[in-house]
């Protein structure tokens, strides 16, 4: 993917274009991940240390600890830049080491205004140009040198050690653990290669659309002002439940699916014959403190705050081995 020449200039409109898709990417907050936190957001070198801004936030954090050997690497990765000028950054880390293993690195702050709405990887690579998006129950590959499209609906998936292999009608996509860097000089820690025939495909990939990916699985709310407090489950296949927990511990539960709206809010659909001449549906919106319930329910009620778990949906497929 790298070292190749960018001979004109209709490559290199292409080649920024790609480069958007590839790097662009959701703004949301960042909190805990379980025993692992994800941080997304800028880097920069100050006098004493290396600083830290969050992609949602304005104040600028020194980096308390870092592994001396990525320290390195990242200085001379900023000592490139001209002085003062930060550098995009996505990581998993713990605690106060936020950036232990290193996810991407490259972009500036347009990077985080960026949306992959609804995908949960993108590949992409710039020889040709190309990129893929794999979503929920299908992967869309684009071709845009060659003008050509796929589209797989519901991919087998399989995995052997750290390779992920999504597949169907004879075209694969696969994406291992292995650095990478593209033409401009971003560096991922994702290789991939999409194959269909005759036609491969090498690129870089990365996580996709972490405004969903980092809301919690979990949520409840804690008014004592409520008869029935409130607790809502998410899972990264779309699915909820929300249950009403009563003070004796008892509870309710209603299952359905939900879906991030373009205005950001959350909107829960529900299938459940007790509430046959209700509304079926719930919506809710982010809030600093967690989501808040903004449409009126005549049995889940309006207003009610449900502050947030510490696993995310990024985390959770982690562990359930479907992502990288």
């Amino acid at each position: 993917m790298s070292g190749f020449f960018l001979s004109n200039r209709i490559f290199s409109m292409l080649t920024l274009l790609v480069a958007s898709i590839l790097t662009g990417c959701a703004s949301t907050g960042v909190k805990p991940v379980g025993s692992q936190d994800y941080f997304r957001g800028l880097l920069r070198a100050s006098e004493a240390s290396l600083e830290l801004r969050d992609c949602d936030a304005f104040n600028w954090r020194a980096v308390e600890l870092v592994n001396k050997g990525l320290e390195t690497r990242l200085l001379q990765r900023l000592s490139t830049l001209p002085q003062g000028v930060s550098i995009y950054v996505e990581a998993w880390g713990k605690g106060a080491d936020p950036l232990q293993t290193l996810q991407m690195l490259g972009g500036d702050l347009a990077t985080c205004e960026h949306l992959l709405k609804g995908a949960t990887l993108r590949a992409g690579g710039l020889n040709p140009v190309w990129y893929a998006d794999l979503k929920t129950d299908e992967l869309q590959i684009h071709n845009s040198t060659a003008m050509r499209s796929w589209r797989l609906t519901q991919p087998d998936f399989s995995r052997a050690g750290d390779l992920w292999i999504w597949q169907s009608e004879g075209a694969k996509l696969a994406v291992w653990r292995e650095r990478c860097e593209d033409a401009i000089g971003i560096e991922y820690a994702l290789t991939a290669q999409f194959t269909a025939g005759s036609t491969q495909l090498a690129g870089c990939a990365r996580y996709g659309d972490l405004s969903r990916a980092l809301l919690k699985t979990r949520y409840y709310s804690r008014d004592p002002g409520l008869l029935r407090q409130l607790g809502l489950q998410l899972w990264w296949n779309d699915k909820v439940r929300l249950s009403l927990i009563s003070s004796d511990g008892s509870s309710e539960r209603y299952d359905g699916r939900w879906q991030v709206l373009n205005s950001g809010d959350i909107l829960l659909r529900f299938d459940d014959e007790r509430l046959r001449g209700q509304s079926r549906s719930l919506r809710l919106k982010t809030d600093d403190e967690g989501l808040r319930v903004i449409t009126p329910h005549p049995v889940f009620g309006s207003g009610a705050l449900l502050y947030p778990g510490n696993e995310t949906l990024l985390s959770q497929q982690r562990h359930e081995g479907r992502i990288p």
